[in-house]
Parts: structure tokens; C-alpha cells; sequence
């Protein structure tokens, strides 16, 4: 959700792509809790709410909620792929279907507390292989430490940013080939 308002506010609100006319989905099978607050654009009314409803609340109802889990039998079905989520095992799905699928685009936003990195498909499939681990857990953006501590990082925000950014690059054809990583 942090990286779907920017996007929206740029094509909406400033009217430089047309993005109120094309389809959006956002898949999220979370609700809003305090450590959300921490790092997310969310409030303490929403917490207990679903984020994929807030999110379409927000942009007029532009972005359709999905209160799932993307799979990989749902990647047919769309142009472009914003992977925000904290599952290598959605990773590697998304990964696999698109080196079989060069037509979707997709732009991979990671980050751990004060780490980040950012992957898409026109990475390599070489460099995207060796970013993937055997990880079956989903244990959020922050390290727990921070999570206990209250500990707030503009590092989600930060990477949300460069992902719009980086979509932004493509629809103009100015194409980032290369990971990026930021260890801070």
C-alpha cells in the first residue's frame, strides 16, 4: 500500500499517466495492526481493518482489494506485478513465472529494517536466482528487535519510493537493469 498511493497520486492527482483508467488489484490478506503504524501510511482507527480495503477506500476505489494472497496462478492476469510483500517463496514464484514470461513486468521491493533492496524483471536471471533464499517465513519489514522497541525506519518508505520510481522509469522506457541494494 505504501508504494500504490504514490503511484495513484501521480497519475490521478497530477495527471501524468492515465492510471485511474487502468485495472488495479491489490492482494492482501492483512489487517492493520499497531506495528503497522510504525512504518506504514495507517492510523490507529484502521487498525483491525483490512489494509487492502483501506488502501481502496483512499484512491476512490481506483484499486480493487483482494483479501488474499497473491498466487502464481494470478500473474497471467496482469500486466504488472508490485511484489511488497515479505515472502521468498511468493519471490521465487514471481521469479520463475517471469523468466518464462518476459511480457509482465514486475518491480520487487525488499527491505529489513535498515536494509534495502529493489530487483525487477529486467534484472538478470542470474543476479534474481542468487537474491532468493529457502525461507518459508513472511516475518514482516523490521527486525523484531525494532518491532519491540518501537523502532520506526523511513527504510519501507524509502523502498516504496524507489519502486514507483522504478515503474515510472519503465513506462517512460528508461528501463533499471540492476539490482539495487542499500545497506544502511
Amino acid at each position: 500500500q505504501t508504494c500504490a498511493l504514490p503511484i495513484y497520486d501521480l497519475g490521478v492527482n497530477r495527471a501524468q499517466f492515465p492510471f485511474a483508467q487502468w485495472k488495479w488489484t491489490l492482494f492482501d490478506d492483512d489487517t492493520v495492526d499497531h506495528t503497522n503504524l510504525l512504518h506504514q501510511n495507517f492510523t490507529e482507527d484502521d487498525i483491525g481493518h483490512h489494509k487492502a480495503e483501506i488502501v481502496s477506500e483512499r484512491t476512490a476505489r481506483v484499486i480493487k482489494p483482494e483479501l488474499r494472497f497473491m498466487t502464481k496462478d494470478d500473474f497471467g492476469k496482469f500486466d504488472v506485478v508490485f511484489s511488497c510483500v515479505d515472502s521468498m517463496s511468493f519471490r521465487k514464484d514471481l521469479y520463475t513465472y517471469g523468466f518464462s514470461h518476459p511480457e509482465l513486468y514486475w518491480v520487487d521491493g525488499r527491505c529489513s529494517s535498515r536494509n534495502i533492496g529493489l530487483f525487477n524483471s529486467k534484472c538478470g536471471e542470474k543476479v534474481l536466482k542468487a537474491s532468493l533464499n529457502d525461507s518459508q517465513e513472511r516475518k514482516g519489514c523490521l527486525l523484531q528487535a525494532d518491532k519491540e522497541k518501537k523502532v520506526s525506519h523511513i527504510t519501507p518508505v524509502t523502498v516504496a519510493s524507489m519502486m514507483a520510481q522504478t515503474f515510472l522509469n519503465h513506462l517512460r522506457g528508461m528501463d533499471t537493469t540492476d539490482q539495487i541494494l542499500l545497506v544502511i
